[in-house]
């Protein structure tokens, strides 16, 4: 009985298992994912509060403006103004109190600000502190 060859029973054959492979390359993707999204939230996050770190420097300085001088105040506002202004209600804010002050802008010597004028920039001024 020994001696009976067995043709139709095959060697074992080798298997290449490559599943290890691919699940380092799966977690190398996936870790890269996360880490390039984490890298675009802390840059829009470092964008966001250096935006707002410029808005308080400049409503600091449109706060501290010296209204006893028309000329010299009615440049610095409208300098200052045009950095910090985002909503429609800024902006039309913005350009009313610039008519008004545009007569003080652009003459050798000028008057002290009126009344109105004054009432405008604080109306300016406390809808930016609110915003």
């Amino acid at each position: 009985m020994n001696d009976i060859p067995l043709h139709d029973i095959k060697p074992l054959v080798e298997v290449p298992d490559n599943s290890l492979m691919i699940l380092i390359i799966i977690s190398a993707v996936i870790l890269s994912l996360i880490f390039v999204s984490l890298g675009i939230w802390l840059y829009s996050q470092y964008k966001k509060t250096k935006e707002i770190n410029l808005k308080k420097v400049y409503l600091k300085k449109i706060h501290e403006v010296d209204v006893s001088n028309a000329k010299q105040a009615a440049y610095e506002i409208s300098e200052y103004a045009r950095y910090i202004v985002k909503t429609d209600k800024e902006k039309a804010l913005l350009d009313s109190l610039d008519g008004r002050l545009a007569q003080y802008k652009y003459k050798k010597s000028v008057e002290a600000l009126d009344k109105e004028t004054l009432g405008h920039f604080y109306v300016f001024l406390e809808v930016l502190d609110a915003g």
